[in-house]
C-alpha cells in the first residue's frame, strides 16, 4: 500500500504542477486542473522516476502478499480514489492524448484521420488539431476504427477546446476501467467459472489489474488508448462463458481500438474447445455481436484504415531486443518473423503453467502467454502496451502453476524498468542533462533490460514446463 500511495502521489504532483517536459500544455479550461507552475524537466523526471519505482514496489509487494493469503479491501478504495484523481489532472508521460484529440477532431469535422495527417488539416489553423506534438504532426491515425469513432465522440463533446476534449477522453477511459473492475469483482466472486477459491481470484485481479499502480499511472494517468482496449479485452474474457453477445461487443471495442487486443478471441475460442463448450449458437452470437460493431466502423473508416499500422510495423523503438540488432544491420523484414518466433517459444514454454483451471482461467491463460510472447518480442514496445498483458494474467495466475507467480515477478520488474526508460515522456522541453540521462538509459540500458527479461522468462519457462511435466 505504501508503494502504491507513493506511486500515485508522485504522478499526481507532476500532473498538478502544470505543463512541463512530462505534460504538454492543454490550453484554457477548468478540467483537467493544474497549477500552471511549469516545473523543470529535472524536477518532473525525479518525481516520475520515484513514482515508477514506488509503483514497482507496490505491484511486487501486492503480488507477494496475495500469494501469502492477503485479501485486499481498503486497498481497492485507495486505488479507486487514485484513479478518480488521475482524471481530474492532466495526463502525464507522453503527448499521445493530443493525437487522440486531433484525430477525433478531424473525424468530427468530416475529415479523414486515416488519410489526413494533422499538419495537413485546415491549413494547420484548427485549435485542437494544431496542438499535436512532434513527431506525430505528419502521421495519420494508427488506431482502429472503433477507437477512431470514440475519439470523434469525445471531440464532439469537447468542441474546440483541447483541454475539454482530453478530459472527456479521460472520463471515457475511467468508465471503461471501472466497468471492467466491477464486472471482474462480481464474476470472480464465484471462482471464475464456478470452480476454485473466488476470494483468491478476486485478490489477484485486484492487485494485478484493477489496483496495479503502474497501470493506473503509466496507463490511465497517461490517458492512453490501451486503457480502453485493455478494459474491453478483460470484459470480453469475463463475459464470454455466459454472455457471448456482450463479450462480442467488448471484443469489438478492444480489437477495433488496437488490433493486438484481438488476441483474447483466440483465448476464448481455445478455452471453449478445451472445455467442450464450443457450440455453434454460442460462437455465432459472439461473432455477430462483434461484427455488428466492427463492420460499420470499418465501412466508415475506409479501406486504408490500416495503412499507418502497416507502416508502423517496421518501426523499432529504443528499449527492445531488436534495437541493437537493427543497428548492427539486421534487415527490418526479419522483424515480424522474429517476433512470431518469440511468441511461439514463450507459448510453448508457458502454456502448461498458465493454461489451467476452468474455462475463464484457461481463456485468460492462452491470452496471457500470447501477450507475454508478443510484448517480449515486439519491435516497437512502450510501457503502456502492457495493458494487453496484465488483465489476462490477473485472471489466469490464481489457477496457474506456482511458476506463474514467478512469471508475475519477472514481468513486474520488466515493466518497472521499461517505464523508467520513458521518463519524462516528451521529445522536447528537456534540459541537456536530463536529455542525456533519460535518452542514455533508453538507448544503452533499455535494450538489455528487454533482453534480460526475455532470457529470464525463457529460462524460467523451461524449468516450469519440466516441473509441470513431472507432476
Amino acid at each position: 500500500m505504501a508503494g502504491t500511495v507513493g506511486c500515485l502521489l508522485g504522478w499526481l504532483v507532476v500532473a498538478v504542477l502544470g505543463p512541463s517536459a512530462a505534460a504538454p500544455a492543454l490550453g484554457p479550461g477548468p478540467v483537467p486542473f493544474d497549477l500552471g507552475r511549469h516545473p523543470s524537466s529535472a524536477t518532473v523526471s525525479v518525481l516520475m522516476a520515484l513514482s515508477v519505482l514506488a509503483g514497482g514496489v507496490g505491484l511486487g509487494g501486492g503480488a507477494l502478499a496475495v500469494a501469502r493469503g492477503w485479501r485486499p479491501r481498503r486497498f481497492l478504495v485507495l486505488a479507486g480514489a487514485g484513479a478518480l484523481l488521475l482524471v481530474l489532472v492532466p495526463p502525464v508521460g507522453s503527448a499521445d492524448h493530443l493525437s487522440y484529440a486531433a484525430y477525433g477532431r478531424i473525424a468530427a469535422l468530416g475529415g479523414d484521420p486515416y488519410g489526413q495527417p494533422p499538419d495537413a488539416f485546415a491549413a494547420g489553423t484548427d485549435p485542437v488539431v494544431s496542438a499535436v506534438r512532434d513527431p506525430w504532426r505528419s502521421t495519420t491515425s494508427v488506431y482502429g476504427p472503433v477507437g477512431g469513432l470514440l475519439m470523434a465522440l469525445c471531440s464532439v463533446l469537447g468542441q474546440d477546446s483541447v483541454r475539454a476534449t482530453v478530459w472527456v477522453w479521460q472520463v471515457l477511459l475511467l468508465a471503461g476501467w471501472a466497468l471492467a473492475a466491477l464486472v471482474g469483482h462480481r464474476v470472480l466472486g464465484g471462482g471464475g467459472d464456478g470452480s476454485g477459491d473466488g476470494s483468491a481470484r478476486r485478490a489477484w485481479f485486484a492487485v494485478l489489474f484493477t489496483a496495479n499502480p503502474l497501470l493506473l499511472t503509466v496507463g490511465l494517468g497517461g490517458a492512453h488508448a490501451d486503457v480502453l482496449a485493455g478494459a474491453a479485452a478483460v470484459l470480453a474474457l469475463l463475459l464470454a462463458p455466459r454472455a457471448p453477445v456482450a463479450a462480442g461487443l467488448a471484443l469489438a471495442v478492444a480489437a477495433g481500438t488496437k488490433a493486438p487486443y484481438g488476441v483474447v478471441a483466440v483465448g476464448i475460442v481455445v478455452a471453449a474447445v478445451a472445455a467442450g463448450r464450443l457450440s455453434a449458437g454460442w460462437l455465432l452470437r459472439g461473432v455477430l455481436a462483434a461484427l455488428l460493431v466492427l463492420v460499420p466502423a470499418h465501412l466508415w473508416a475506409g479501406a486504408h484504415v490500416y495503412d499507418q499500422t502497416r507502416t508502423a510495423s517496421r518501426y523499432v523503438s529504443l528499449a527492445t531486443v531488436w534495437r541493437p540488432l537493427v543497428e548492427a544491420g539486421l534487415p527490418r523484414g526479419l522483424l515480424l518473423p522474429g517476433t512470431a518466433l518469440v511468441v511461439a517459444l514463450v507459448t510453448v514454454l508457458w502454456w502448461p503453467a498458465l493454461v489451467r483451471g476452468g474455462r475463464l482461467e484457461r481463456s485468460a491463460g492462452v491470452s496471457a502467454v500470447l501477450a507475454t510472447g508478443y510484448l517480449l518480442g515486439a519491435a516497437y514496445e512502450l510501457p503502456w502496451y502492457d495493458l494487453l498483458l496484465w488483465g489476462p494474467l490477473a485472471l489466469a495466475v490464481a489457477a496457474g502453476a506456482p511458476a506463474a507467480r514467478l512469471l508475475v515477478a519477472v514481468l513486474a520488474a520488466r515493466l518497472t524498468l521499461l517505464a523508467l526508460a520513458y521518463v519524462p515522456g516528451l521529445v522536447d522541453g528537456m534540459s541537456p542533462l536530463v536529455q542525456a540521462v533519460t535518452l542514455g538509459y533508453r538507448r544503452e540500458v533499455g535494450p538489455w533490460v528487454a533482453w534480460a527479461a526475455l532470457v529470464v522468462v525463457v529460462t524460467v519457462g523451461v524449468r516450469a514446463r519440466r516441473s509441470v511435466a513431472r507432476t
